[in-house]
């Protein structure tokens, strides 16, 4: 699904049980389109400012982000096989 900046944004301050994770990716960009079937995204096209705020310097960029506040998110950048994805979620989730 893809995503706004804003809704990013409330997603992230809304209460959850379950981790988010983000996908930064580009309509262009290879790696992003293999991604992209299972995730919440950001065009980074369309919310350029966005994934500039968010430090985006690579495609595509994951943001691993806890239903804890108290834990920080963990960025990726580049394609990650999927039991790496597990394994954040699992471990530091």
């Amino acid at each position: 699904k893809k995503l706004s900046a804003k809704e990013v944004q409330e997603l992230v301050k809304g209460e959850r049980n379950v981790p988010l994770i983000i996908d930064f990716y580009a309509t262009w960009c290879g790696p992003c389109i293999l991604m992209a079937q299972e995730l919440e995204m950001v065009d980074t096209d369309d919310e350029y400012e966005f994934a500039r705020d968010m430090q985006v310097r690579g495609l595509p960029t994951l943001y691993f982000i806890s239903p804890d506040p108290s834990k920080d998110a963990i960025r990726t950048e580049g394609v990650i096989p999927l039991q790496m994805m597990r394994d954040i979620i699992d471990k530091d989730m």
